[in-house]
Parts: structure tokens; sequence; C-alpha cells
């Protein structure tokens, strides 16, 4: 009897034993499986899945061919466009501007900002003009030598900025710029211009010009009738002498002209006396001479208003700028003194 229990026992240890040997296995088999999809095997997207969207503001499908209009995306960003007025199409790989733009009359009236920086276009379509609503127009770092004269239409622009283009000249006709009567700002930055046209004269609401990294000469005498003309920087321009005109003096609301690295030796006396709100006059690494710049008439009223501006930094607790400081905007070198020899 003692031996039938005890086998009896046994028979109840053994059936114990055996259920937590698959317990343990069961859970060997969960952690390894977990294992396995965490560590080795891919990811395997759902077949339905759909891909993601496209950045916001860009039409244009990155798996196009050379920029092709993303038809997937088409009535969703029309719709977009329609509902804002903001067209954005940056990084796109654009050779040319989406047709419906100025084909849909309705989608026309309603754009007003226009952004279509970092493409291939080499030329905008005359029909441009159909957007007579735009406001802003961004077309930085793309291949355009040229503007079509059907932007002078866009009676509303008030922001055209052509920065890191092709542009050698305007070949548009001087009456170009006087129907753009509303736009505050122009920024030309490093194209290949060697002279502005003297239409510019006609931007009568004309705030900001930007004509830095060209290769300018002058400005035209026009300018002066940009009448409430703010500022003006035309620095980094490759040519021999940079010939300031004294028309500038009639822009009475001039604040900041900037022209560092450009070959200005000398300042119209115009400028000096005629623009009292003149508090930036910048002419680092120019070949001018400090003396005869200190000697031209208004140039003690002008270093009273930068001292001016300077104070107001100051008392406002103003993080000064530490490459120039507190500086009036010229390249003081002091004189090499010679020590008196003893013999």
């Amino acid at each position: 009897t003692r031996q039938g229990v005890c086998t009896a026992g046994g028979g109840e240890e053994t059936e114990k034993v055996g259920t937590d040997c698959c317990h343990f296995y069961s859970l060997l088999v969960i952690f390894t499986s977990i294992l396995a999809h965490a560590f080795f095997l891919p990811v395997i997207k759902h077949p339905r899945a759909s891909p993601q969207p496209p950045p916001m503001g860009c039409c244009v499908s990155k798996g196009g061919v050379d920029g092709q209009y993303a038809s997937g995306n088409k009535l969703r960003r029309e719709n977009a466009w329609r509902r804002t007025g903001i067209v954005g199409l940056r990084d796109a790989g654009l050779k040319e501007l989406p047709v419906v733009l100025f084909a849909d009359a309705n989608l026309a009236l309603t754009v007003k900002t226009l952004d279509t920086s970092n493409n291939k276009l080499s030329f905008l379509p005359d029909t441009i003009g159909n957007l007579t609503n735009l406001r802003s127009l961004t077309l930085t770092r793309n291949l355009l030598t040229t503007l079509p004269l059907g932007l002078s239409k866009c009676a509303n622009l008030r922001t055209l900025v052509l920065d890191d283009n092709q542009l050698v000249s305007f070949s548009v006709g001087d009456d170009f710029f006087s129907s753009l009567p509303k736009l505050t700002t122009l920024s030309l930055k490093r194209n290949r211009l060697t002279e502005l046209p003297d239409g510019i004269g006609g931007l009568k609401a004309l705030t900001s010009l930007h004509v830095n990294g060209n290769k300018l000469n002058s400005l035209p005498n026009t300018i002066g009738k940009c009448i409430k003309l703010e500022v003006i920087d035309a620095s980094g321009n490759e040519s021999s002498e940079f010939i300031l005109p004294s028309e500038i003096g009639d822009c009475a609301n001039l604040t900041s002209l900037t022209l560092d690295n450009c070959m200005v030796r000398k300042i119209p006396p115009e400028i000096l006396r005629k623009c009292t709100r003149l508090s930036t006059l910048s002419l680092h690494g120019c070949p001018i001479n400090v003396r005869e710049l200190e000697e031209t008439p208004g140039w003690v009223e002008y270093q009273s208003r930068v001292k001016g501006k300077h104070s107001k930094k100051i008392t406002g607790g103003v993080l000064i700028d530490g490459k120039f400081g507190l500086d009036d905007g010229i390249d003081r070198r002091e004189e090499r003194i010679v020590p008196h020899s003893t013999a």
C-alpha cells in the first residue's frame, strides 16, 4: 500500500512537472516570437496604407519626373489654394508653373501669395498678369533671366523677391515699374545685374530696395523719385567704382544706406544734408577717404543721429553687435606711430 501511495504521489508530481514544462515552453515561444518581430523580421507595411502627403504648400510629387504636377494631389491642393489664397510651390523641382493657376479665372482672382522658391523656373508666363490680386511673389533660387511684361498687370503687388536668379538686365519698358504703384519691397539680391532701369523711379510706394551681390557700378538718378524709400542695400557689388547719385538726397525718409564692400570713394553731400532721418550709413570695406568724409557737409548731423541711435540701444538694454559694436559705419585705421629714435 505504501508503494501504491508512493506511486500515486509520484504520478501527481510527474503530472505537475509536465504542466510546468508546458507553461514554460509556451512562454519561451511567445518571448522568442516577440524578439524575432522586434529585431529580425522586416517591417511590413499594410498594402492598403496610403502614402504620406507631401509637405504643406507643395503640390508636386517628389517622385515625379522633373517636378511634374502630381495629379493625385491636384484637387486637394487647388481647393487649399482657393480657400487660403496662398500657393506654396517651394522645393518642387518645377520647370514651369501649373497652368491651372492662370487658366482658372476664379482661382486666379483668389491667389494673393505665390512662393516658388528653389525650383528650376527659367521663365514666367505672360499670363501671370491674370493674378490681379497677387500681393506677394517670391521667386528665390530659380533660373530666371528676365521678367514678363504681363507682371505689370499685377497692380496690387506689394512684395517682389527675385533673389538668387540669373537676371542680367530688365528688358521691360519704363512703364513696367510705374504699373506697380503699391510695391513696397523689391529684392534683387545675388543676380548678375549690371544696371538698374530708370523706370525704377516709378515705384512711388517703394520702401525697401535690396540689390546687394550684383555687378552694379551705380544707382539710377531716378531713384530720388522713390520718396518713400527707407532702406537701400547695395553692398557687395563687383565693379571698379560705385557712384552714388546725389538724387538719393531727395529720399527724405531714408534711414539706412548699406554699401559695404563696394568701390565707393565719395558720398554726395546732398545725402548727408537732406536725408535727415539717415542713421545707418555702412561703408565697411570701401576705399573712402575718412577725413574727406568727415569734412562733408551734413556729417556732423549724421554723427549726432548715430550716437542717438546707439544711446537708445544702450538705454533699452539691446545686445550690441560684437563685430562692429557702436560704430558709425566706416573703417577707421589707426595711423602707425614710429617710435622716436634715441640715437
